[in-house]
C-alpha cells in the first residue's frame, strides 16, 4: 500500500518538516544514530529540513519505508512499525508550543480533541480531507480521504493523541476503502 501512496503523491502534496523531525528521532531510537543518518542521506541527500517549511510527503514516505525495512529487530511487523512513526509525530507535536495550545484548548475531552484533528491536519498538510463524527459517549469515527500517510500511521496518531492529551487508552479499528490505503475510517473507542 505504501508504494502506491508514494506513486500517487504529487509535488503539491506536502507537509511540514516537523514530520521529518519526529521521524528522524524515531529512526534514531529504532536504528541507532549511524544507521538513521544513512537512511536520511539515502532519501534526502544533504538537504536540510526546517520544522515549519513544507516538503513533499513522498520523501517522508520513502524515509519511513526505508527505515522500517532496515530495522531488523522490529517485532511489531510493518504496519506496527509505521504506526510508531505516527505516535512519534504526536509526541513531537504535543511537545511544541502549537501542540501545547491545542492540548490546552481541547482539555481532556476526547471528542473535543478528535473534532479538532481535521483542522489541525489541514494546517500541517496540503493533502487529504478528514472529518470526525461522534458516534457515542465514548466512541467516534474519523473518516479520511486522500490521506497519503495511510491507515497505520493514522492509527498511531489517534491512539497516541488520545493517550497524551486526553489521558485515555483508545482502541482503533481501521476500515480501509481502497487499494492504496488513502481512503479509510478509523473507528475509535475509549
Amino acid at each position: 500500500m505504501l508504494t502506491l501512496r508514494i506513486r500517487a503523491a504529487t509535488e503539491k502534496d506536502q507537509l511540514l518538516g516537523i514530520f521529518f523531525d519526529s521521524s528522524m528521532e524515531n529512526l534514531e531510537r529504532t536504528l541507532g544514530p549511524t544507521e538513521a543518518k544513512a537512511v536520511r542521506t539515502e532519501v534526502l541527500g544533504s538537504r536540510n529540513i526546517v520544522s515549519f517549511f513544507r516538503y513533499p510527503v513522498a520523501d517522508l514516505l520513502k524515509l519511513v519505508d526505508l527505515g522500517v525495512q532496515r530495522n531488523k529487530t522490529g517485532a511489531r511487523g510493518y504496519d506496527g512499525a509505521i504506526s510508531e512513526f505516527g505516535r512519534a509525530a504526536v509526541n513531537y507535536f504535543f511537545d511544541s508550543q502549537a501542540g501545547k495550545m491545542m492540548s490546552f484548548l481541547s482539555g481532556d475531552e476526547p471528542h473535543r480533541l478528535m473534532a479538532s484533528s481535521p483542522s489541525a491536519y489541514k494546517a500541517v498538510t496540503t493533502f487529504g480531507e478528514r472529518t470526525y463524527e461522534r458516534v457515542g459517549p465514548r466512541s467516534g469515527r474519523l473518516v479520511c480521504q486522500g490521506e497519503l500517510l495511510g491507515p497505520a500511521w493514522m492509527q498511531g496518531v489517534v491512539q497516541q493523541a488520545l493517550l497524551k492529551a486526553a489521558k485515555v487508552t483508545a482502541r482503533v479499528r481501521m476500515e480501509v476503502r481502497n487499494a492504496s490505503g488513502t481512503d479509510f475510517t478509523a473507528h475509535v473507542e475509549w
